[in-house]
């Protein structure tokens, strides 16, 4: 079972927790983070879904829930090496932003790194495919609707933070 800290719509700890699945209260909230990897060349590292979640086989950055005492620093550093294999430290993540949305906060956070993608060691439950995609390639992944919709919105609206980095 999956716990999240639920907060109020300022970002302001509730004082209770939320199990994963269930419904949500009028104004309660929950944090999750998305990791953008990118290479030295300016391509980034997304992952196909699995065929039996929701947006299945869709293409995505990785990213998740923020577990009840964590922080979404702690979450990103956390869900980049369980569903990638790829380790990094606290320091090497930068916050771009956070995002608002329905019934929950996403800290975007960047990371520069090259890993060779035969390391890439993928959870079996979260991904089916990883893959280094420049810009063109993501955005005719979005395009064509083969990008999950949501995170392709997010790219559009924040692609250009990360542009000189």
């Amino acid at each position: 079972m999956e716990y999240w800290d639920l907060y109020d719509a300022e970002r302001k700890p509730l004082g209770r927790k939320h199990l994963r699945g269930d419904k949500f209260g009028e104004d309660e909230f929950y944090v999750c983070c998305e990791i953008w990897v990118k290479d030295p060349e300016g391509s980034f590292l997304i992952t196909k879904r699995h065929p039996d979640k929701k947006a299945g086989n869709q293409w995505e950055f990785v990213g998740g829930g923020t577990l009840a005492g964590e922080t979404t620093l702690d979450s990103a550093v956390r869900e980049l090496f369980e569903e990638t294999g790829i380790s990094v430290s606290k320091d090497e993540l930068r916050l771009m932003t956070t995002y608002a949305h329905k019934n929950y906060f996403m800290d975007i956070y960047l990371v520069k790194k090259h890993v060779d993608i035969k390391d890439i060691v993928l959870q079996p439950d979260e991904a089916v495919d990883a893959r280094w995609a420049s810009d063109e390639e993501i955005r005719a992944l979005i395009e064509s609707g083969d990008f999950v919709h949501s995170a392709g919105n997010r790219y559009d609206m924040y692609h250009d933070w990360c542009v000189e980095i």
